[in-house]
């Protein structure tokens, strides 16, 4: 971070949110307080992503709503805090919502009362390995609802960073450590190509205005493996993540959003 919110509002925010216990030793609800205050101060420089993001989650909520074997129920991965998930629009589509993370902000648990038994949140490491990091990442990750439409939004580039953190802190070897976060990733992309429908949203390049550094892929391969694999790419998109500044070095991400 850079100059970073003020500590008193990421306490506060810490305070609000609810996480699965394990996830916090981890480090997963101060990740979460600190982007709920980086979101409210950064807005403005987020609008067009979020607006984005939303958009691709509509178009293929609509598209898996208009199929013939059409799901009655939303399964959306990384939506705990809520900003990026028009939920009003997808309730339009399916007949539940269930949101699902390891920390979860006020505006998910309000959603639950102001839609009930139509919106839930489910409580869930959606890599299997929080709670037993010792598994294999490409056995450990909990199957997906067969018959749900299944999201998940801006989280596959997240997946790896703080298991593969704990494993370093653990002393495991470097190499190791990162096979492990490539098999993070790849299962979960294998989860979602055996779902119905799916809308996968990624990160897919850390980008720098120039006269930065080149980019760097974050996922390197991976449009290319799920054109081939018979996913549709709904659009691409520049989200500013760390405006000028935010950090010493202002950075973004290079996003795409895929259906299929």
């Amino acid at each position: 971070r850079g100059p970073g919110p003020p500590v008193i509002a990421e306490l506060f925010a810490w305070w609000r949110i609810d996480c699965l216990p394990a996830a916090g030793r981890l480090g997963y609800r101060r990740e979460a307080a600190a982007l709920v205050v980086r979101h409210r101060r950064l807005r403005r420089h987020w609008a067009d992503h979020l607006a984005r993001t939303r958009a691709a989650l509509r178009a293929s909520a609509r598209q898996a709503a208009e199929a013939r074997d059409a799901p009655k129920r939303g399964w959306i991965m990384g939506a705990g805090l809520l900003h990026d998930v028009p939920l009003d629009d997808l309730l339009d589509c399916f007949e539940r919502i269930d949101l699902v993370d390891v920390a979860f902000a006020p505006a998910a648990r309000d959603a639950v009362r102001r839609y009930p038994g139509r919106v839930a949140c489910v409580m869930q490491d959606v890599t299997g390995l929080i709670a037993d990091p010792a598994r294999d990442p490409r056995d450990a990750m909990p199957p997906l609802p067969g018959d749900a439409w299944c999201a998940s939004v801006n989280l596959l580039s997240q997946l790896p960073l703080l298991p593969c953190a704990a494993w370093l802190r653990q002393g495991m070897a470097e190499p190791e450590v990162e096979r492990r976060g490539r098999a993070i990733q790849q299962a979960h992309v294998e989860a979602l190509q055996q779902a119905a429908h799916a809308c996968l949203i990624i990160e897919c390049a850390q980008t720098h205005p120039p006269p930065g550094p080149a980019d760097m892929p974050l996922l390197p391969d991976l449009p290319a493996r799920l054109a081939a694999s018979g996913w549709l790419q709904h659009d691409a998109w520049h989200w500013p993540l760390n405006p000028a500044g935010e950090t010493e070095l202002p950075e973004g991400r290079a996003m795409q959003a895929w259906s299929r």
